[in-house]
């Protein structure tokens, strides 16, 4: 089965909503020896992990929706913590 994404914003999205998980991501962007920037990062659904890699302006977005989910994940599990202690 092949599914199209708009582009790698679409494509984490709609693999979280599908029940996936972000595994593996950089807290930082990277730059290529070209000077373009770049970020990449790992999802995992039903077993099956998959490379999410972006350039420029996209990479950027990618890189903010990712901290932003990782973020609220961390702060979700302290506040659980919080409330059952």
């Amino acid at each position: 089965m092949t599914v199209n994404y708009k582009d790698s914003l679409d494509a984490l999205m709609t693999i979280l909503n599908l029940g996936g998980k972000i595994t593996q991501a950089s807290n930082q962007l990277s730059s290529m020896l070209n000077g373009l920037k770049y970020y990449s990062l790992e999802v995992t659904i039903n077993g099956d992990h998959y490379l999410i890699q972006s350039f420029e302006q996209e990479a950027i977005a990618l890189f903010n929706m990712a901290m932003n989910i990782l973020y609220d994940k961390k702060t979700s599990i302290k506040k659980i913590e919080k409330t059952c202690t």
